[in-house]
């Protein structure tokens, strides 16, 4: 009985897997304003600014988009920090859609993790293949990336999940980096990442989501950033599907409840 119990409020607790989602954005703000002064975003340099911009990205699978989109053009770019309550332990997770418009002309990382607009950790870079690009990831942003051996291509719309893990000894925290996860993890627990990466120093907090544009950056859209402390918070499924999953829980709870009784 008690691990008919058990199993019963694991299926319940599916529907409740979004409730430590740290921050949503949709980008809801009027098409043309500048990223930065919307929300929490702040600007950090001088530059050509991220604008939003109208329509959205969609990743079948994931619940669907609200709001608006972001426009940013290639290179040095005037940089947009969006600011949240401080993580210090566990595993931070974020999640975005983007596609690139121009290849990137060099080596360069677009979207990190930040601790106070001083360090940076679990950097997403871009370098450019012959057919496309390809996506790398550094633990720190100024560690050596390592890249996938997937091309890409431009104007194609892709979702990406990272992450950084605070361990307990210097020295060991961890980002990982899944490129494009299969659809039926979404809301669950995380499959195996498309990159992990370590080195650098330990950061000992994170609270800042960071767009950036350097020399050789390249051109894009961003759309549909979640920062939260597990995968399902960052891979949300639409209602109906958690639903569905909750019910299929409840059901083999019932089978095993019937199954005891019929050993009886």
């Amino acid at each position: 009985m008690k691990k008919i119990a058990l199993a019963i409020v694991a299926a319940l607790s599916v529907s409740n897997v979004l409730a430590e989602l740290v921050v949503y954005e949709g980008f809801d703000y009027t098409v043309g304003s500048t990223v930065a002064g919307n929300g929490s975003w702040i600007s950090l340099n001088p530059g050509t600014p991220p604008v939003i911009a109208s329509g959205n990205l969609t990743t079948p699978g994931l619940e669907p988009p609200t709001g608006e989109e972001v426009s940013f053009d290639a290179g040095n770019i005037q940089e947009a920090l969006m600011g949240f309550s401080a993580l210090t332990s566990g595993t931070v997770y974020y999640s975005f859609e983007f596609q690139l418009t121009t290849k990137p002309t060099g080596a360069t990382y677009s979207f990190s993790l930040s601790n106070n607009n001083t360090f940076y950790a679990a950097a997403v870079w871009f370098q450019a293949a012959e057919e496309g690009f390809s996506i790398g990831l550094s633990n720190r942003s100024n560690t050596t990336p390592i890249y996938d051996t997937t091309v890409l291509s431009l104007n194609t719309t892709y979702f990406v999940v990272g992450a950084y893990t605070f361990n307990p000894e210097t020295g060991d925290n961890v980002s990982s980096l899944w490129i494009n996860p299969s659809p039926v993890t979404f809301g669950g627990l995380p499959p195996t990442p498309t990159l992990t990466a370590t080195g650098g120093t330990d950061l000992d907090t994170i609270s800042q989501f960071l767009l950036r544009g350097a020399n050789g950056s390249p051109s894009g859209i961003l759309d549909e950033v979640r920062i939260g402390t597990s995968y399902a918070d960052v891979t949300p499924v639409p209602e109906p599907q958690v639903f569905a999953l909750t019910m299929a829980g409840l059901l083999v709870a019932v089978v095993m409840l019937r199954r005891q009784r019929n050993a009886c």
